[in-house]
């Protein structure tokens, strides 16, 4: 199978796997004699050391249907020895997909990390995955992407936006011009906004977006309906 492993492929592995954090290889294991080497640059990756085998284990648990894009390949000790480096990415290829935008999200302290892990591992059948962008203009490149207009208009496709975004101009009413230009590109997808001031996000929502553009988008504070909304409980 290394064959497949060619720099600028995608791979997708389609069952549990795990693997250490960081960049120091746990010295109870003789890695030293191991013929293949993943290294995995990911930020959608799950922590699993509470269910580790050993006290200083700290691993990242990918779930089935990851993927990766191949950066390179090394081999080494007169060919007895391969080293694959490879980024996980959300390309929308799984059952059902989510693009959220926020400012914050690859940021360690973020707090909305634990809905996706819930909306990811309540229902293993509904095999949901997040595409994690954090300004507009990321977003609404994915959106134009070979794999983003492949997702237009799918009831399996969902948005979740924040409405103020610090690292973009204005920031005030960022979410509400995200919207606008994915209308623009003629995603009529569910959007929802989560944000801690509703009526203020109300209010933006109805000065910037004309009625054809205001459907199918649900603005929220609560947590709850963020949850249906992301787990494909509601319809919108």
């Amino acid at each position: 199978e290394l064959k497949f492993y060619t720099a600028g492929s995608v791979i997708i592995w389609s069952q549990f796997n795990g693997t250490f954090k960081g960049k120091r290889i746990l010295d109870s294991f003789d890695f030293s004699t191991r013929n293949t080497f993943f290294r995995i640059y990911s930020l959608t990756g799950r922590p699993i050391n509470t269910f580790s085998n050993f006290d200083d284990e700290d691993e990242i648990l990918f779930l089935p249907d990851s993927t990766f894009l191949v950066l390179k390949h090394v081999v080494s000790h007169h060919g007895s020895q391969h080293t694959i480096y490879m980024r996980q990415v959300e390309l929308g290829l799984s059952t059902s997909s989510i693009l959220w935008v926020d400012d914050q999200i690859f940021q360690d302290n973020w707090n909305n990390t634990g809905y996706m892990i819930y909306a990811e591992t309540k229902d293993m059948k509904k095999n949901i995955r997040f595409i994690q962008k954090s300004n507009t203009n990321n977003a609404l490149s994915f959106l134009r992407s070979p794999f983003g207009q492949l997702l237009k208009n799918r009831y399996t496709f969902r948005i979740v936006t924040d409405m103020h975004r610090g690292n973009e101009q204005p920031a005030h009413n960022a979410g509400a011009r995200f919207i606008k230009n994915l209308r623009m590109l003629g995603f009529n997808n569910a959007c929802m906004l989560f944000v801690g001031n509703k009526q203020n996000a109300e209010q933006l929502i109805s000065t910037e977006l004309t009625p054809e553009e205001r459907e199918h988008i649900k603005i929220t504070t609560n947590e709850d309906e963020l949850k249906n909304f992301i787990d494909f409980d509601s319809r919108y």
